[in-house]
């Protein structure tokens, strides 16, 4: 087979201000939603998240992939992906021996956690940011099989077919599916910026795939992934404080509610209810979540960072 490009791609700058934005305004929304209305569409960092998956990944891709390196992109992704994840799961259920009185850990419910399958089965999940990591692992699957497909002459054709396939096709649960329109149009950025595509091109199909995205997954829910996208769009500097919270992201995405939520209503209990002390709790619940973030990047998604890396696409 031909051998496989690993150059060194560049750095893109947009892509730490998503992640240092969408992971901040979810927690914002865990840690003071509840109190502070203004914080209630911090839940929409989510589908930020999902557009620039929906980029990044095929730019992490080599542009000559092939389906016999399927195993190793989920591999790479398995390695990069679940300890960080695991770990949080365990840290969850050590929190609830801790909080939840008389607490028996559903061990099903765990396992199935490590498969992803509680949206599917009908589990609740230990954290309310885990069913965005099944259907981010869905698009891995999705990925690993169709890459080829999807970066063709007819690629941004199949995007629209399957961003056509939830507005028909209503499918229970939190799957791929139902919110492909969102990573679709991160595909299609990548057409354009990798691929070659015209801006003529990708703009219709852009207009198309936005319009099944509102009716499948929603107006708002749409509106924060074109907000992705146009930050993709801008030319931006980079800052030591968004490429520091873009680093610690994924961490502070996976931990940010088992510490951060948990202290902010511990603090509640013990200090009095005014509208001073409620910004106590939420500025400590906020800053403790960043600090124990930059912690678990540093012990564990780092090391799984460097060791997913050391898998090579060469066979």
């Amino acid at each position: 087979m031909a051998a496989i490009s690993t150059k060194q791609k560049p750095h893109i700058q947009q892509v730490d201000y998503i992640r240092a934005i969408a992971s901040l305004v979810v927690t914002l929304y865990h840690l003071g939603g509840k109190t502070l209305p203004v914080l209630n569409y911090g839940w929409l960092g989510v589908y930020m998240f999902f557009l620039l998956s929906g980029f990044i990944i095929c730019w992490a891709i080599p542009e000559n992939y092939s389906w016999k390196l399927s195993g190793r992109f989920i591999i790479k992704r398995v390695i990069r992906i679940e300890p960080p994840y695991i770990i949080s799961i365990v840290m969850a259920i050590i929190m609830n021996f801790f909080w939840v009185a008389h607490y028996r850990p559903d061990w099903v419910n765990a396992v199935c956690h490590l498969a992803y399958l509680n949206s599917f089965l009908g589990q609740p999940y230990l954290s309310p940011v885990y069913w965005t990591l099944g259907i981010e692992f869905q698009f891995y699957l999705f990925v690993a099989l169709c890459f080829p497909w999807f970066t063709g002459k007819r690629g941004a054709w199949l995007l629209l077919l399957l961003s056509i396939l939830p507005v028909f096709l209503k499918v229970p649960g939190n799957t791929l599916i139902n919110s492909f329109p969102v990573f679709a149009l991160g595909i299609l950025y990548y057409l354009y910026k990798v691929k070659g595509k015209t801006l003529n091109d990708v703009l219709v199909f852009c207009i198309l795939i936005t319009a099944c995205s509102v009716y499948s997954v929603g107006l708002a829910q749409t509106c924060a992934a074109l907000l992705a996208l146009g930050i993709l769009l801008l030319p931006l500097k980079s800052y030591p404080v968004i490429s520091f919270l873009s680093k610690i992201s994924f961490s502070l995405y996976l931990t940010h509610d088992i510490i951060g939520s948990n202290l902010v209503v511990y603090l509640g209990m013990l200090l009095p209810k005014s509208l001073f002390f409620k910004g106590v709790e939420f500025l400590t619940g906020l800053g403790v979540s960043i600090l124990f973030a930059w912690g678990f990047y540093l012990l564990v998604e780092k090391p799984c960072l460097k060791l997913s890396k050391q898998v090579n696409y060469n066979i």
